[in-house]
Order: structure tokens, then sequence, then C-alpha cells
């Protein structure tokens, strides 16, 4: 990879005394001039194949056509030349086509504008493919592996103060989903509320969230592992980790927002709501919540119309598996295709720009200082040498700092992640570093894990 600081521009006097002195050309210049042999070596079999183009002017430069053919020792200060603009791979291939050339410059140019850490910077170099989906493992049985993500805050006249808030825990097997609305959401009222759940349905193995403040704080971390639980935190600014609760939590803000239309109060169409996501069959288990997870189908009115009762087959676990594992690859399949996702290139040790949701302003870059991996968490997930946890989606692979490392932000403030998770409720990672009062934006659609959909839209403030 070609890569050096813009220096003095390239005179007619350099070019020629770097090509008089190149061993390359100088070999290049004997054979254009007395015949090339049978046989030539490596490093010129890629001039060989352009022989005939290949001409000799002033006594020592070497041109392809009209392209000067630039020695080796100046490739990198013409490419800069080329690039002093920041113009993009295009710009810069169609500037030196004309001009310059060398075997690989393509390659060469590609390279200085995908590592140029100003384009990077100004957002002008396109963001990563993302590495390919990763589904969960079906859980093996109803309660094993849940997912707790903080819906809200909510606002509108019909919300009550003290609903503000929809604390939202789904488990991954039956696809059941428990809401409680509270007025705040600290750490002590989280913990109060999963005491509850787990004396009607038990302890489960492990349970997935997101990095809200609540949910990494020392108290809420103390009673997990007093419980025995494990606790697995998702990168930041990636919620498709937390995929299946975020999606419920879509279809529950749709199901409250039509019910509100027709004049219900709050509560009663947070009932309804649950009540028929609950027997409703779900895509990926083809199978309702309620028969996996009590045993048996809920009784609503609609179900006394049915003419006699069906015995459930004894085969029935190992079908919703089946269903399960066949929609998960299809999902897979659907996802890699559309985001075009190239396997993750990053490594222990590497040097990486995290890119951010926010800024400070419009002339602020969405990009961190470059920090290095210390720890590979997953496939696609990685710990930073500050602590921070992040998606390699969100990450860019650059040079290692040279000299004086680069500051992006100095009149900004103080940064959200990768120096670590944001102080103020957002429980969505997505949302997370908002200044206070802004209003928040919709996201545009996305799919994600365990074999669901998702589609993650927040509620903005009004």
């Amino acid at each position: 990879m070609l890569y050096a600081p813009l220096q003095s521009v390239v005179s007619l006097e350099e070019l020629k005394q770097a090509s008089e002195q190149d061993p390359t050309l100088s070999t290049l210049r004997t054979y254009i001039r007395t015949g090339w042999p049978a046989h030539v070596p490596e490093e010129l079999v890629t001039f060989a194949r352009v022989k005939h183009e290949l001409s000799c002017w002033e006594e020592v430069c070497v041109s392809r056509g009209f392209c000067t053919v630039v020695p080796s020792g100046l490739r990198a200060r013409v490419l800069s030349m080329a690039h002093e603009g920041h113009l993009g791979i295009v710009k810069v291939k169609q500037r030196c086509r004309d001009l310059v050339w060398w075997p690989g410059i393509d390659h060469d140019i590609e390279a200085l504008v995908r590592d140029c850490a100003a384009c990077l910077l100004s957002g002008k170099t396109g963001q990563s493919a993302p590495p390919p989906l990763q589904p969960l493992a079906w859980p093996s049985r109803p309660w094993e592996h849940i997912q707790l993500d903080i819906c809200g805050e909510i606002h509108g006249h019909a919300v009550p103060h003290h609903q503000r808030f929809l604390v939202v825990v789904y488990d991954l097997h039956s696809k059941w989903p428990e809401v409680v609305p509270v007025g705040t959401v600290t750490a002590q009222a989280i913990v109060d509320i999963l005491d509850s759940l787990f004396t009607r349905w038990g302890l489960p193995l492990t349970l997935t969230t997101d990095n809200g403040p609540q949910l990494i704080s020392a108290e809420f971390s103390s009673y997990l592992s007093n419980k025995g639980i494990k606790h697995i935190r998702t990168a930041y600014y990636n919620p498709q980790a937390n995929g299946g609760v975020e999606r419920f939590n879509q279809t529950l803000k749709n199901g409250i927002r039509a019910h509100l239309v027709q004049g219900c109060t709050f509560q009663t169409a947070l009932n309804q709501t649950l009540m028929h996501y609950r027997a409703s069959k779900h895509t990926t288990t083809q199978a309702s919540p309620a028969s996996l997870m009590l045993g048996h189908e809920m009784e609503l009115p609609l179900d006394r119309l049915r003419t006699q009762r069906v015995a459930e087959p004894a085969t029935r676990c190992t079908q919703e598996k089946q269903a399960v594992t066949r929609h998960q690859r299809e999902m897979k399949q659907r996802f890699d295709k559309a985001h075009r996702v190239k396997k993750s290139i990053i490594q222990v040790s590497d040097w990486v720009r995290a890119r951010r949701p926010q800024r400070c302003n419009k002339m602020a870059s969405f990009w961190s200082d470059p920090l290095q991996v210390s720890r590979q968490l997953g496939p696609a997930t990685f710990m930073l040498s500050n602590g921070s946890r992040w998606h390699a989606s969100l990450l860019r692979k650059v040079p290692a700092p040279q000299g004086i490392r680069m500051h992006t932000e100095q009149t900004c403030r103080p940064e959200t992640p990768p120096d670590g998770p944001p102080h103020h409720y957002h429980p969505s990672p997505s949302l997370c570093g908002l200044p206070k009062g802004q209003s928040h934006k919709r996201w545009r659609l996305k799919k994600g894990l365990c074999g669901h959909e998702l589609a993650l839209l927040i509620w903005g403030t009004t």
C-alpha cells in the first residue's frame, strides 16, 4: 500500500533523476532499445505484456503511450499530488489515466483513497460492508434465554406520566413478551420488575441487554451475578444483536398506537396488543407464544367458533425447531445478499476508527480517533483499547498512527462511546448520545438476528 504525506510536487528533473537511478526502469530501457529476450525477470512480466506500447523519452524516462511510467521511489508522492483535492477513487483514476502509469496503479489508488484519514473523517469514504449475519441458536426450552429492553420515553396526552416507559422482557424460545409500564427506569426499578417476573417464570440462564446506563450499573450487574444469570451486553450502536426484543418493540408500539386511535386508554391498548400477540402464530416458530410458553393455546372469542379441539402432535417441538432453523437460514441468505456482506478483516492489534451516530456540529466527524483492537468477543464483535465494544459494521480499519496522533474533535464536547456509554436514559443503543431536548430521529429499517426482521422505529418527542 502506498501512503505518504503530501510533499513538494515532483518536478521533471526529479523524475529524470529517479528514472535514471531506478534499476527496473534501467533494465526496461535496455530491452526497449535492444529488444526483449524470450524470458524476462519476474518483476518485468507486467511490462512485457504491454511492451509494444513502451518507449523512451528524454533519454532516461519511459512512457506507455502518452503516460509516463513513474519509478517506484516517486509513486507515493505522485499519488498524493493526484489526490490533493481529496477526490474519490473514480476521479483520481480518471486524473491519472492520461498522465502516469505503473503496474498496479489502480489498486494503489484504491488503497490510498480508502485509507485517507481526511476523506474518512469528512464522510467522503463509504462505510464498510457489514459482516455476514450471525443468527442465535434457538433456546431448547422456554425462559432459558431472554432479552430486555426499555421502550420509551413515550410521549402523548393519552400516555400517563407513570407509564411513560415500557420495560420489555422477551423470551427467545417461545417469543413470549412481558411488558411492564413504569414512570422511572432506574437500576432498582428494573431489578424489582425482574424479581416479580422470576417469581412467576423462574430464573433464566442468559439475559441480553444493550448498554443503557442502568443496565451496566454495578447494582444491576451484582443482582444478575447473585442470581447466577449470564449477562450478555451488545456492542455499541448495534441493536440487531438484541433483535428479538427490538423487533417486538415496533409491533408493540404499532399496536398501542392503533388502539389509542380507536379511543382506548393506554392500559387497555397495551393489554389488547399483548393478548393478541401472545395468541397468534409467530413467523419464526410457526406456533403461538402461548402454546410454547404455557403448553396450550390462549382462548379468545374467535377460538370459540372452532368446531372441535385439535390434538397437539407429539412431534410438535421437532417441527418448531425445524421451522426456526429454516427461517433463520432464509433470513441469513436474504440479509447477506441484500447487504453484500463481507467477512470482517479486522484482527486483534489492528487499528480502527469507530463510527458514532451523532456529532457535535455539522463540520465535525462521525468517526472517532484511532483505537487499537484488544480482543475479539465474537465473529463480528470487538473490544477496543479503551474497553468499549463495537460491531464490525461500525468499525473501519486504518493504518497505525504515525508520529503525532490526529485529534479530530478538539472543539467538541466530550464524546460518548467509544470512551464509554451514555449517561442519560435512552434504552436503545441507536439513540444513545442525543443531546438533551433534541427530538429523536426515525431510523431506517434494518434486519436483525434470531430469525427476526428488525425494524427499529423509535417514538420521537412531539
